[in-house]
């Protein structure tokens, strides 16, 4: 049976529109080199499909290299925010490369308040070009400065307007530019703060604009205009959250071997942000703040209801208009996306992965499939990213198909592919697995410093703080994620320190972490910094670095890491940046002497300092 995904509604609305843009500024200069690939993958995950690169210093025109080369192996397109010089001319689109031109675009911050106000406002004028700002924490020579991720990959609330964004721009994005506005579009009741305007392309396909304006929850009933049947309708029951707005689709029409021309969603009252038919079910994606409900316009009754991954439940059929009422229920996620399904029909022929959520970078991956008969299994091929080397063996048990996928070292941890069962030249089926390390390894008491309220950095590689006297015991996390339980031998190395044991065995869990410890003893050892590294071997191999800070018993140490200073005792750390004074850590009880984000601080040689010499600086609390 074949799908049409009509994520960009490019069979159904006009080919000689521009697509909208909707871009984020990466500040790859101001943002740790080690978070580039999980920031740029997140970003591509939530549908962002361009980020802008801005401009630097001559001398980090390396690491802009390197960040164009991620951008490019995600299958990212960038600009630079300006015209492209000439010596990466040759990664410009002309070429093969991700660079695109520089087209001027409206910038919004994803920390406005009124950020989704304006982007729905931007996307229906005639330059719909969108670019993010403040997405990222960054920290630089103007110092640190939030964002609406922080550096530790935690999404705040603000992160909710960019994806909702990055979903609807994608899904109108042929529409956009070209559209026009519809008169007559409102509440069915005047009400004050609540207005709404009505926007179509040159086919009939359209959206209602509805804007909440007040500081409460408004649901009614609007008034639309329907561009094909030229008649008023009313969608019943709209919820419109407080300062919120909604995009709610109006005859727009569905496409696959299943439908008529005349088959489309009538209206619905939540934001449609995707669609595709594949295995006789309709599949509709929604952003749903609010719980809504969509109708469509269908020329058989459908064989029956589900909501994809759910629990089935009944719709409404009416046999004389032909139309089903399918209720939306509200987006708990991020985004506040919701998939519901409708079976329209039993499919002739089937094909589907028995599981398809993961493929293991750098191993020969195994992936059952089944089929509706052993005519369609013969007939059945794989289609997979050109990176991906794809082998077919038969399976013991009857309608199945073993799919051996090789995965490239050179493939990005996070990033997903698309797998696409092909057979007598139809899309059968299709699945989006996620690459994944097969083993990681994670440091759980490495040093955070803290930069604002709800911000702190990682430092890389790990730093952890060892007594000089009395050692300490070292907690590294390993996960595994392969599907099946998996053994691992750990072993843990710096220079001037010995570790107890001199390796660990341990047994995994399939998709799951488990803690080692190991005691570690640096009597020998100088006071200061010492690199060392785990390695992990056995049934997957991987080595993460690490750095051990003796600290003497009764004495203190001063060192340096990523651009921050560190004055550190048995019992106290304080941390510093240029001009700044950001923690007073006690580490008996982990409270922060400073208020979050630190204090101006003039620079100075910290060695000559102790400790006690900083106390009479912190702020004292008030009572």
């Amino acid at each position: 049976m074949t799908r049409a995904f009509l994520l960009l509604l490019a069979a159904a609305l006009s080919a000689s529109s521009q697509p909208a843009l909707s871009s984020v500024e990466f500040p790859w200069a101001n943002f740790p080199r080690p978070l580039w690939e999980r920031e740029l993958v997140w970003l591509k995950n939530i549908g962002i499909s361009h980020v802008s690169l801005p401009p630097a210093a001559p001398e980090k025109t390396a690491d802009l290299n390197e960040a164009i080369r991620i951008v490019r192996r995600l299958g990212l397109e960038a600009d630079l925010e300006g015209p492209v010089p000439d010596d990466l001319q040759p990664q410009t689109r002309a070429h093969g490369g991700p660079l695109t031109d520089f087209k001027p675009a409206t910038k919004i911050s994803a920390l406005a308040p009124d950020g989704l106000m304006r982007a729905r406002k931007v996307l229906a004028s005639p330059n719909p070009a969108i670019l993010w700002t403040d997405v990222e924490d960054t920290i630089g020579p103007s110092g640190f400065h939030p964002g609406a991720v922080t550096f530790a990959g935690q999404e705040t609330p603000a992160t909710n307007v960019l994806r909702r964004n990055a979903q609807l721009s994608k899904f109108w994005s042929t529409m956009l530019g070209s559209i026009h506005p519809v008169l007559g579009a409102g509440p069915r009741i005047a009400a004050p703060g609540i207005a709404a305007q009505q926007f179509a392309a040159a086919n009939g396909a359209s959206f209602v604009q509805a804007v909440n304006n007040t500081a409460k929850p408004w649901t009614g009933d609007l008034r639309i205009h329907h561009p094909t049947l030229k008649r008023v309708m009313f969608l019943i029951q709209v919820s419109l959250p407080a300062h919120d707005t909604l995009w709610l689709p109006v005859n727009v029409p569905l496409a696959g071997s299943a439908f008529s021309a005349a088959d489309r969603v009538v209206h619905a009252t939540a934001e449609l942000t995707g669609m595709e038919y594949e295995n006789g079910i309709l599949a509709l994606e929604f952003s749903t703040p609010s719980a809504g409900q969509v109708v469509l316009q269908l020329s058989r009754e459908p064989s029956g209801p589900l909501v994809a991954g759910g629990k089935p439940y009944e719709f409404d059929w009416d046999e004389s208009t032909k139309r089903a009422r399918l209720p939306i229920p509200a987006g708990k996620t991020l985004g506040n996306r919701v998939r519901i399904g409708l079976a329209i029909e039993a499919p002739d022929a089937t094909a589907f992965f028995d599981s398809a959520h993961v493929l293991l970078i750098g191993e020969i991956n195994n992936l059952v499939a089944q089929f509706s008969s052993d005519a369609i299994m013969q007939r059945s091929r794989l289609i997979a990213a050109p990176e991906l080397r794809v082998a077919q063996d038969a399976s013991q048990e009857p309608l199945k198909s073993n799919f051996r996928i090789t995965v490239p070292s050179t493939v990005i941890h996070g990033d997903r592919t698309e797998l696409i069962l092909e057979a007598d030249g139809a899309h059968m089926s299709h699945a989006n697995p996620e690459y994944m390390r097969p083993v990681q390894l994670r440091f759980t008491d490495a040093i955070s410093v803290q930069l604002g309220p709800h911000s702190s950095l990682p430092l890389f590689p790990a730093a952890i703080p060892v007594n000089q006297r009395s050692g300490r015991d070292v907690t590294i996390s390993v996960r595994n994620n392969a599907p099946e339980i998996r053994n691992f031998h750990i072993e843990l190395k710096a220079e001037g320190l010995e570790f107890s044991p001199a390796k660990i065995d341990v047994a995994v869990g399939n998709s799951t972490a488990r803690d080692v410890s190991f005691r570690v003893f640096p009597t020998a050892a100088a006071p200061g910094p010492h690199l060392g590294e785990a390695h992990v071997t056995g049934a997957a191999e991987a080595t993460e670095a690490v750095r051990f800070i003796v600290i003497p018993q009764n004495n203190s140490v001063a060192w340096n890491a990523d651009g921050f200073s560190f004055l550190e005792s048995a019992r106290t750390r304080a941390a510093f940046m240029p001009n700044r004074w950001l923690e007073f850590l006690n580490k008996d009880n982990g409270q922060n002497a400073l208020p979050p984000g630190g204090i101006p601080s003039t620079q100075g040689p910290v060695e000559t300092l102790r400790l006690s010499d900083l106390e009479p600086l912190v702020p004292k609390a008030k009572h």
